[in-house]
């Protein structure tokens, strides 16, 4: 018997004096609501959206413009109102997928609209309306759906920014770092924070390089991810800005390896000026915090934020440091017994070694012997590797 029905048959044996009421809770306790995602009927949603945008822009040139207007307002109102009447009346997963459909609605149609009436943004100010739009659904209903849909058309909308007009759009920036952020902080639940770090990376990457501004300020954008970590992650959960930040920090690292060269900062600029002093501050924290913590191994990952283009060898710097963060992860892995730092090192061990191996084989070497002697290298460093890890105690708590 499932919930619905033991709710319907516990109140007729309440009724008949069978059970009594406090008897009738517990039952319903042996059996809790389940949290179904609502994933397939998101993709329904989608799928229908996209569907109804395929029809319209088929026949988009054979409609008036009254013809068109009709279409877009008499979609758009019914899938809100149907969706909404479903959702508090009957289903609330089908009623959030109607009303995600209507969000989709609204989305094309800023733009088929303006096309209608030869209306040109050159930014992204439509993705901006569309935001505001998906924001306020979610401060109405509260469901995880429309935050994840409209963070994915900030970001979307970021990106088209980016790229097609070189710009970085303020008001989607603050609309994503005061209002998301806001949320974020609120509920602190993991898909949330999964989300937004993910976005934060992508924003960031997205400023630096449509405004022009120094790579290097990526430092203290991910360094800043990884300080947010503290203010918003309980002791014991999943550090999801923490890994965000060192998996973007890691990879920047990697990059420098191949692309950092004698491209240093020779002299200090006031933007440069201005970095240090943000890093310092943000650094300063860290090493804060990372001395407060039970677990005083953390300081490990803030090596990967040392600011290395100073120096003109600022690649082998690289290099060096992503060598010396993995053998520090794995030398404290077996000394604490902790499987999850053995595969952080040992995964950054690999990826470091194969990184070394490209940048410095890749001009003497023939092609075919290169790849060669470059998978046999790997294989037979993550033999022993793994055969280190299964040979150490199996016993070691995760930390």
């Amino acid at each position: 018997m499932n919930r619905d029905q033991l709710i319907k048959e516990s109140e007729k044996w309440v009724d008949e004096a069978i059970i009594t009421e406090a008897q009738r809770e517990q039952l319903l306790g042996r059996y809790p609501k389940k949290q179904n995602k609502p994933m397939l009927l998101s993709f329904a949603a989608i799928l229908i959206g996209l569907g109804f945008l395929t029809f319209v822009a088929s026949n988009w040139s054979y409609l008036t413009d009254i013809g068109r207007l009709a279409i877009l307002l008499t979609s758009l109102l019914s899938f809100y109102i149907i969706g909404e009447w479903v959702y508090r009346k009957r289903s609330k997963r089908v009623g959030v997928s109607l009303i995600l459909i209507a969000l989709l609605v609204f989305g094309s149609s800023i733009f088929l609209v303006g096309q209608m009436y030869h209306y040109t943004t050159f930014s992204a100010f439509p993705f901006f309306l569309w935001s505001l739009v998906g924001f306020g659904l979610y401060m109405i209903l509260k469901e995880t759906t429309f935050f994840h849909a409209t963070l994915i058309i900030m970001t979307v909308g970021q990106l088209y920014s980016g790229i097609v007009y070189q710009d970085f759009h303020l008001w989607l920036g603050l609309l994503f770092i005061l209002g998301m952020g806001a949320v974020v902080k609120q509920t602190r639940a993991l898909p949330h924070i999964m989300a937004f770090s993910i976005s934060y990376v992508l924003q960031a990457v997205i400023l630096v390089f449509s405004e022009g501004v120094p790579s290097y300020w990526l430092i203290a954008f991910f360094l800043l991810l990884y300080v947010m970590d503290d203010f918003l992650i309980e002791k014991g959960k999943r550090r999801i800005f923490k890994t965000s930040s060192i998996l973007s920090i890691f990879t920047m690292l990697l990059l420098q390896v191949f692309f950092l060269g004698n491209e240093y900062v020779g002299e200090l600029t006031e933007s440069s000026l201005y970095f240090f002093l943000v890093w310092a501050i943000l650094f300063v924290f860290a090493v804060i915090r990372s001395a407060m913590s039970s677990t005083n191994y953390y300081w490990i990952d803030l090596l990967l934020f040392v600011p290395v283009f100073r120096f003109e060898f600022g690649d082998v710097l690289s290099l060096v440091i992503l060598f010396l963060y993995a053998l520090l992860w794995l030398v404290s892995g077996y000394q604490q017994e902790v499987t999850r730092w053995i595969n952080k090192g040992t995964v950054a061990f690999l990826l470091t070694t194969f990184v070394a191996y490209f940048q410095l084989a890749w001009d003497f070497m023939n092609r075919s012997l290169f790849f060669f002697v470059g998978g046999l290298l790997l294989f037979v460093l993550s033999y022993f590797l793994e055969k280190k890890r299964r040979t150490f105690h199996k016993g070691g708590e995760d930390k």
